[in-house]
Order: structure tokens, then sequence, then C-alpha cells
């Protein structure tokens, strides 16, 4: 005996399915109306859609609905499908170029799909390194680093507090050669103390190639010997060794010990008998 107080089950969507397929099975019965029985037009049968459909229907009714827009992007990167993940993003900054949520999502998919063309390249490239395949390595690295570029300023344009974002922009300047640019930002960035470490560790290797040692050497001072906030362990340790490195080409001796011994000191025991005797051949050096 049914409970009456029980709730009608609700079909599963593959039942519901069946039971509008059965709906409309008898296919002949419909094709041999009378001219009589459709003299009255009957309304449209409603087609159920999946949710990115609806949602592709949404946006071209309504163009300027930027909920539809994110809500359609994430279900289509969520299926790895980039192409149209790409189309619908761009449709929506075109519509709604407010939308900051919409400008994030495509600045990210963006440089997703750069990074995806340099790891095939690479890929390319470890199976048959030819030279076709690493010229297409090169322009795939390239291609990435522009991108950023592109996505950071115009990132940074729009939040111009969030100095986090210089870093990323000036290490893509720096791979294309275009270290003046670089420093500028770094410099910039090197003033929040948070940022401070990484800043100066990327600020020391523009100097470095840019032929000023001594402005390299207070950078990577600076990245890796202030206390508050402390740096990173691995930029204090690469800091570190540039410093050393580039006091002993200058022949700053005393520097050069000093920031050895500090390397001998911060590295794991199985690194530190490699500073240690660096130290003592620094030492040992006449002056």
């Amino acid at each position: 005996m049914d409970d009456p107080n029980s709730k009608p089950s609700v079909p599963s969507p593959s039942k519901a399915g069946n039971q509008l397929l059965t709906k409309f099975a008898d296919v002949e019965g419909l094709l041999l109306r009378s001219p009589v029985e459709n003299a009255q037009p009957s309304k449209p049968v409603a087609i159920p859609l999946k949710r990115y459909q609806e949602l592709e229907q949404a946006i071209k009714h309504a163009p300027a609905n930027s909920d539809a827009y994110l809500e359609l992007g994430r279900i289509y990167l969520e299926q790895e499908r980039w192409s149209d993940a790409k189309r619908v993003l761009e449709a929506g900054v075109q519509f709604c170029n407010e939308c900051e949520p919409l400008l994030l999502m495509r600045e990210d998919l963006t440089l997703l799909l750069a990074s995806r063309m340099v790891d095939e390249a690479k890929s390319r490239c470890a199976q048959k390194p030819t030279t076709e395949h690493r010229y297409e390595l090169e322009q795939a690295e390239i291609n990435m680093a522009n991108e950023r570029i592109n996505v950071c300023s115009h990132r940074f344009a729009r939040r111009p507090n969030e100095k986090e974002i210089l870093i990323p922009w000036a290490i893509a300047l720096r791979q294309l050669g275009r270290h003046d640019e670089a420093v500028k930002l770094l410099e910039q960035a090197a003033e929040e103390p948070a940022l401070r470490a990484r800043a100066s560790l990327q600020l020391g290797m523009c100097l470095q190639y840019l032929s000023r040692p001594l402005e390299a050497l207070a950078a990577f001072r600076k990245a890796s010997l202030f206390r508050s906030p402390p740096p990173d362990p691995a930029i204090r340790q690469r800091a570190l060794e540039l410093a050393t490195a580039i006091a002993e080409e200058n022949a700053l001796i005393d520097s050069a010990i000093y920031y050895a011994e500090q390397l001998a000191k911060s590295v794991d025991a199985p690194y530190r008998p490699q500073w240690e005797s660096k130290v003592n051949d620094l030492k040992a050096r006449p002056l």
C-alpha cells in the first residue's frame, strides 16, 4: 500500500528522456493527421538542452550577460574544450569589457594556452631535436613571454596596487632581453617588503647582465640578508651564490668571504663542506 505522505519520485534524467521519446514515438500517426487536424498550428516542442547549450542560447539572446559567459567558460575549461573556452571568453570580454572576473579568466586562459604550446614544443624537441623543432620551441617561448607581458601590463593597469604582478612581467621582459625595462619594474617591486627578496634577486641578475656589478651586488645582498621579512631559503641561497661570484670577480675578497660564510651556515649539510672549502680558498688568497 502506498504511503500517502511519500513524495512522488523524480525520474532520473535518462528515464525522463525515455518518457519524452515515448511521447513522440508514433511518428507515423503524426505524419498521417488529416488537414482538419493540422488546421490549428501546435506550439513548437521544447527540446531539452544541456547546460552549456542553454548558456550558448542565453548568450545569443542576451550578449551582455556576463554571468552566462563566466559559467559557460568554466564548463568548457573543465572539459578542456580550449577553443570553445577561448571563443566564449573573448566574446564575453568584447560585450562585457568591465567585468573583471571575465578579464581574469580570459587572461589566465591565454597564458595557459601559450604554456601548453611551449610544453608541446619541448616534447617534440626532446623526441626529435631537429633544427625545425628547436626553432618551434624558441618561437613558443618567445610567444609565451610576449603573452605574459601583455597580460601583466593590462592587469597591472587595472590593479596598480598589486605590485606582485611586476615580477612575472619583469621576468618575461628579461627573457626577451629587455633588461632596462625589467629593471624599472623590479626596482618598484623591491620597495614592497613582502616582495623585496624575489624582486631583488631578479633585479641583481638584470644589473649583472647590464655590466653593473656593484649595483647587482647590492641587489643580491638585499635579496639574501634582510631579516624582516626573511627571504625564502632558495632565494637566499641563490642570491648569496651570485653575490659571492660577483665579489670574487671584482676582487672584493672580504665581501666574497662574508657571502660564502653565510652560505656555509645556511645550506643543507651535504653542501656545507663545499662552501667551507670555498671560504678557506678565499682566505688563502693574497690581498
